[in-house]
C-alpha cells in the first residue's frame, strides 16, 4: 500500500491521534539510513482542507513529544548523528565539552519535564559555528563551536546552557511539530506506528530542522541559558561574550577560514541578542555592573578600567570586557556586603581581595594590569552603600524567586503527573539498561520514586535499579534490589528476570535460569524470559532446551531475527534463507552508503580547496598569541 495514502486515510480516521509508542527492540548496529525525501506539498493540502493547519500541527506536537520521550530514540539519534555527521577525533574538544556538560548537568538550577529525557551529548566533526538540541535531549556539538570559542568553558557554557533551556522549554518538540506540519508533511507520522523506525530517526535527528529555531525561542533559550550556566558556576559574561564571537564572525567570515578550523555561521540578530545578554548580566549583579560600548566596565556608571584584546587573530576586546564585568557581577550576586569581599593587605604591597573562584581570573588579571585595585574597593563600598536606598539586592532577589518558584511548580506538576507519564519514566528506565546507560536509568528511577506513583508498581523500579547497579558494578547492590523487588511483588515475572539478568552478569547461570523458568511459570508467554532461557541455555551447551526455548520465542515474535543462526535455520528455514539475502542486501546498501558519502565529501575537499583564497602566513596559524590581556586557559 503506498504510504502517503495508508497515513491519509488513517488520520482523517483518527483526526491525528498519535498511538502510544511500544517499548521497540533496539538494533545494534548503526544505522546508515536517512528519512524519506518525497515531497508533502499535495498530501499536506488535501490534510489541511480535511483537518485544518492547526489540528495537523497538534498531532504532530503529539507523537514528537511522544518519541521524544523515548530512551530508545535517544540513542538511535545519537547514532544517527555520528553517521550523519562524523565524529570529532580531537579528545581535549570531548573533554572541554564533558566538562562543561557534566557542570551544567550536575550543578544547574533546572527541572526536567516529566515528558523529557535526561541529557546527553557529542560532539560532531562538522566545522560549522553551530550546536542543537533534538527533541529527544539530545545536544550535538559542533567541533568548529569548541574550536570556533578557543575551547573557553565558559563561553561554550552559555552556548551549550542554551540549547539545554531548548530542551527544559520543549523547543525542539514545537519547531519539529511546526517544521512537520510546513515541510515533512504525512511521512513524518510514521512514527507513531510502535517501533524504532529508521525514517522516524532521520527526521528526529534532521540538523537542519535542530537549528532552525524562531527568534522567540532563541530569546528565551538566551534567557533561560545565562540563568543556568549562573547557576552551575560558570562566569555569567560566558553567554555575552560568545554572542559578541559570533556577531564577529559572522560581520567578518574570513577571519575564521577554514585553517582556523571553524566555519562562521549566520545567527541571527546576534547583536541585539548580545544586548539582551548584556542586560541580563548588569540585572544578575543587582544593576551594579555594567559594560559600556563594549569595552569600558563601569559600577554604578563610574568607569573601573577598560579591557583591551588578548589576541593578534582579531579583537576580542568585547569577550573580554563581559568576562571581567561576568567576574564582578558572581560576587555582587553571591556576596551581600562588602566586608564579603574580604579585601585585605596583598603581597608587593597590592590589595587582595574574593576567593580563588576560577570566575574571578579575568577580574583580578584586568585589575591588577590597571593597577586599579584601590579604585575597585572603593567603588565596591561605595555600590553597597547606595543599595538601601535603591532597593536593588531586594529586586534581584525577587526576580530570583520568581525563576525558582517556575521550577518548583514544574517539580509540583511531575509530582503529580499521569500514571502513563510516570510509568514512561520506568520504561525509560529500563531502556537505559539495555543500552547500557546505568547512570542514566538510575536517574530515571529516581524520578519515578519522586512522583505520585499509585498504581506503578514499585518492584519493577527496583528490580531496574538493580540490574543497572550490576551493570556499574555493584552486585552486592543489585541483589538487594531485586531481592526487595521480589519481597514487593513475587508474583511479578519481570522482577525475576532482572534478578536472573544479574546473575548472568555475576557469572551464575544456573541461578539465573531458575529465575528465568520462575518468570515463565508465572507468564508463559513472556517474549523476554523466554529468549533469556534460550541464551542461557545455549551458554551451557543445552543444544535441545535451547531450541525449545528458541521455537517458543520465536513463535510469540515472529519477526525477531535475533536467533543463532543454527537454531533459527532449524526453527524456521523458509525465514532463515529470507533474512540471509536481506542481510547480504543491507551489506550491499551499506557499502554503496559509505563510497557515496566518502566520494561526496572528496568532491567537497576539492571544490573547497579550488576556491580556497590565499592568505598570509600570519592567517594561516591557528595559534593564539597575546599580548596587553593574557590569554585565559580552556579548561
Amino acid at each position: 500500500m503506498n504510504l502517503l495514502r495508508f497515513w491519509k486515510r488513517r488520520l482523517v480516521a483518527a483526526g491525528l491521534a498519535a498511538v502510544a509508542l511500544a517499548a521497540p527492540v533496539l538494533p545494534a548496529a548503526p544505522l546508515a539510513v536517512r528519512a524519506e525525501a518525497s515531497s508533502s506539498a499535495d498530501v499536506f493540502t488535501a490534510l489541511a482542507g480535511v483537518l485544518g493547519t492547526a489540528g495537523m500541527y497538534s498531532g504532530y506536537l503529539a507523537a514528537i513529544l511522544d518519541a521524544g520521550n523515548n530512551a530508545y530514540y535517544q540513542e538511535q539519534t545519537r547514532r544517527y548523528d555520528a553517521y550523519e555527521n562524523g565524529v570529532d577525533r580531537n579528545p581535549k574538544n570531548h573533554q572541554i565539552v564533558d566538562e562543561v556538560m557534566e557542570g551544567l548537568v550536575e550543578r544547574g538550577t533546572y527541572v526536567l519535564d516529566i515528558r523529557s529525557l535526561p541529557f546527553r551529548w557529542n560532539v560532531n566533526n562538522s566545522a560549522e559555528f553551530n550546536a542543537a538540541c533534538f527533541p529527544t535531549n539530545y545536544i550535538t556539538v559542533n567541533k568548529g563551536l569548541v574550536v570556533g570559542l578557543n575551547g573557553n568553558i565558559d563561553e561554550i557554557a552559555g552556548v551549550l546552557a542554551h540549547e539545554m533551556t531548548h530542551g527544559l522549554k520543549l523547543h525542539a518538540a514545537y519547531n519539529y511539530a511546526r517544521a512537520a506540519a510546513q515541510a515533512f508533511g504525512i511521512n513524518f507520522l510514521g512514527m507513531v506506528t510502535g517501533a524504532v523506525r529508521p525514517d522516524v530517526v532521520g527526521v528526529l535527528a534532521d540538523y537542519s530542522v535542530a537549528k532552525n529555531v524562531i527568534l522567540p525561542a532563541e530569546y528565551e533559550a538566551d534567557e533561560g541559558g545565562f540563568y543556568l550556566a549562573a547557576s552551575a558556576g560558570f562566569n555569567p559574561g560566558g553567554p555575552a561574550a560568545a554572542m559578541a564571537r559570533m556577531d564577529y564572525m559572522t560581520k567578518h567570515p574570513d577571519t575564521f577560514d577554514r585553517s582556523y578550523g571553524a566555519d562562521p555561521y549566520d545567527h541571527p540578530d546576534t547583536d541585539k541578542r548580545e544586548a539582551k545578554l548584556a542586560a541580563m548580566l548588569s540585572a544578575y549583579s543587582a544593576g551594579h555592573v555594567t559594560v559600556r560600548n563594549r569595552k569600558e566596565i563601569l559600577i554604578d556608571s563610574r568607569p573601573l578600567l577598560s579591557a583591551s584584546y588578548s589576541t593578534e587573530a582579531y579583537d576580542d576586546t568585547p569577550e573580554q570586557a563581559y568576562l571581567i564585568a561576568g567576574g564582578l557581577a558572581r560576587a555582587f550576586h553571591e556576596l551581600a556586603t562588602a566586608e564579603a569581599w574580604n579585601f585585605r593587605p596583598g603581597a608587593n604591597g597590592r590589595i587582595a581581595y574574593l576567593d580563588d573562584n576560577r570566575v574571578y581570573e579575568y577580574l583580578k588579571d584586568a585589575v591588577e594590569r590597571n593597577h586599579a585595585e584601590g579604585e575597585l574597593e572603593r567603588l565596591v563600598r561605595a555600590a553597597y552603600a547606595g543599595e538601601s536606598a535603591t532597593g536593588a539586592r531586594a529586586t534581584m532577589r525577587a526576580e530570583e524567586q520568581k525563576r525558582l518558584a517556575y521550577w518548583r511548580e514544574r517539580t509540583a506538576k511531575n509530582i503529580a503527573a499521569d500514571k502513563k507519564l510516570v510509568e514512561r519514566l520506568y520504561k525509560n528506565a529500563d531502556a537505559y539498561n539495555d543500552i547500557n546507560e546505568p547512570e542514566l536509568s538510575i536517574e530515571e528511577g529516581a524520578r519515578t520514586f519522586g512522583c505520585d506513583y499509585e498504581g506503578v508498581k514499585l518492584a519493577g523500579v527496583y528490580a531496574v535499579r538493580g540490574r543497572a547497579k550490576a551493570l556499574q558494578g555493584d552486585f552486592a547492590g543489585a541483589m538487594a534490589d531485586c531481592d526487595y523487588a521480589a519481597s514487593l511483588d513475587p508474583n511479578d515475572a519481570y522482577v525475576y528476570l532482572n534478578r536472573a539478568e544479574v546473575q548472568r552478569a555475576q557469572g551464575l547461570p544456573e541461578p539465573a535460569l531458575q529465575d528465568i523458568n520462575r518468570a515463565i511459570a508465572l507468564d508463559p508467554k513472556a517474549i523476554a524470559a523466554h529468549k533469556m532461557a534460550a541464551d542461557v541455555e545455549d551458554e551451557l551447551g543445552n543444544d535441545s532446551a535451547a531450541l525449545t526455548h528458541y521455537a517458543a520465542y520465536h513463535k510469540l515474535l515472529p519477526e525477531a531475527t535475533d536467533i543463532p543462526d543454527k537454531y533459527y535455520r532449524r526453527i524456521d528455514p523458509k525465514g532463515w534463507k529470507r533474512l540471509e539475502k536481506e542481510r547480504e542486501k543491507a551489506r550491499k546498501e551499506e557499502a554503496k552508503a559509505r563510497a557515496e558519502k566518502k566520494a561526496e565529501e572528496e568532491k567537497k575537499k576539492q571544490a573547497e580547496s579550488k576556491s580556497a583564497k590565499p592568505t598570509d602566513k600570519k592567517a594561516e596559524t591557528p595559534e593564539r598569541k597575546t599580548t596587553g590581556d593574557a590569554a585565559k586557559p580552556a579548561a
